[in-house]
């Protein structure tokens, strides 16, 4: 039988990254947004562990974890403290309160999952009944009450930290010595910007002839997004409000195109453009933006689910891919941009208008390069505006027998294998 964690997480983000991280090590988990929501669930869960924040409303995690060792029903119970709160009084305050474990934030999964299992793992099977002792530190006065095991957990809890603190400084001090080698060097800083702007293979191009001549690429796959209802839903926000959530969808589309090795052209009011095979051709563009899609619709899932779960309004996406030839190059005197142009971009811009929300909608072209990999459903021959009637698929996830997890989620080996063979293909085949 799954044990039970009760976690008391106000931010809705951090709190369901955790409850999905403790349900897929096998715990049972109950989240509670403050310290009173946590002190009625205490009631109906019975939780054999609690992982609490500090800075919550109502009620932060110090009192509440007081009010938790201070009665005898729950006293039993350990409970771990997982704050910002870094300093050494705020670990002080923790062991003042009888927490039996403290983790900064923002946390690692191995030191959170070691904190958990040697909690856990080494329960104290009575309050031992010890003097209280007080102690001096930074001007203040603590009065300490807990017993010997809590004590050591908690000396466990500060040497992980500080473990996991000088990592964390280590690579912070080597990222200090790269940058300040870049800023010594005016010409790599200016190159860094306009690579910013411009892809890697541009960027050379125009510093070594000063101009770009635009290409002709043969093959190339274009992805299209569009916020469905975006104007209702951006008349409910302030415009601070609307751009920050535009901003943390399209940051998250711009690490999700470079991971799978794809072109970011430009983003229109709520719509997103990128495309893969150019400027550097490629055999595996039609597998890369398949895959970029899935995860685009699945970030937009989660955080539709969040939104919900705090009451805000929220964007549906549609996702439209296609392949084909188009030319590409670089316009603008001042302002540089790398655009593409051809019926390719067209047709694609077609399939997103065409889909549904939520769904991965590739045409027939892109369907034949990506069938072996993906499960596809055939929509038939669908309307599209200017185009006339297109055969059009939708990406439903990996095939099974290629999915690590067997949820269409997650390549396999056997993935990855077909995936090299693709791309050992000659480009010019």
């Amino acid at each position: 039988m799954s044990k039970k964690i009760l976690i008391l997480e106000d931010n809705s983000i951090q709190g369901l990254v955790l409850k999905k991280l403790l349900e897929g090590k096998g715990f049972e988990v109950f989240w509670a947004k403050n310290g009173k929501e946590g002190l009625d669930a205490l009631q109906s869960f019975e939780p054999e562990m609690i992982i609490s924040d500090v800075e919550m409303p109502e009620m932060d995690g110090f009192i509440f974890c007081k009010t938790v060792k201070a009665d005898p029903k729950w006293r039993n119970i350990p409970v771990v403290i997982c704050s910002s709160l870094s300093e050494p009084e705020d670990i002080i305050l923790g062991i003042e309160a009888g927490a039996d474990g403290y983790v900064t934030k923002p946390y690692d999964e191995t030191y959170i999952m070691y904190r958990i299992n040697s909690v856990l793992n080494n329960p104290e099977k009575e309050i031992e009944k010890v003097d209280p002792l007080s102690i001096q530190y930074g001007g203040r006065d603590f009065l300490i009450h807990s017993d010997r095991m809590q004590i050591l957990q908690l000396l466990l809890s500060i040497y992980e930290n500080t473990v996991k603190q000088n990592k964390e400084l280590m690579a912070a001090q080597i990222e200090i010595r790269q940058k300040a080698q870049a800023v010594e060097k005016s010409l790599e800083e200016s190159d860094r910007l306009l690579r910013n702007i411009l892809p890697r293979k541009i960027v050379d191009r125009l510093k070594e002839k000063g101009f770009a001549e635009p290409e002709y690429f043969s093959s190339v796959s274009v992805l299209f997004t569009d916020f469905k209802g975006f104007t209702d839903v951006a008349e409910l926000l302030t415009p601070r409000e609307l751009v920050e959530q535009l901003d943390l969808s399209f940051a998250q589309f711009d690490s999700i195109t470079e991971m799978y090795n794809l072109e970011k052209l430009k983003t229109i009011g709520d719509s997103y453009m990128a495309a893969g095979g150019l400027p550097e051709p490629n055999q595996t563009h039609p597998v890369d933006i398949v895959q970029a899609g899935l995860e685009i619709k699945d970030f937009m899932e989660m955080i539709k689910a969040i939104r919900i779960d705090q009451g805000f309004p929220y964007w549906e996406l549609r996702i439209g891919i296609h392949t084909g030839p188009v030319v590409a190059g670089v316009i603008g005197n001042k302002k540089f941009a790398y655009d593409m142009w051809g019926d390719t971009v067209n047709t694609a811009s077609r399939m997103e208008s065409s889909g549904e929300i939520g769904k991965v909608n590739i045409s027939r072209s892109t369907y034949e390069l990506v069938k072996d990999f993906f499960d596809c459903e055939y929509r038939g021959k669908v309307s599209a505006k200017n185009k006339g009637t297109i055969d059009m698929f939708f990406v439903n996830g990996i095939k099974t027998d290629l999915s690590r997890d067997g949820l269409g989620k997650t390549p396999n080996e056997r993935f990855m294998e077909l995936y090299e063979g693709l791309k050992q293909r000659k480009t010019n085949e």
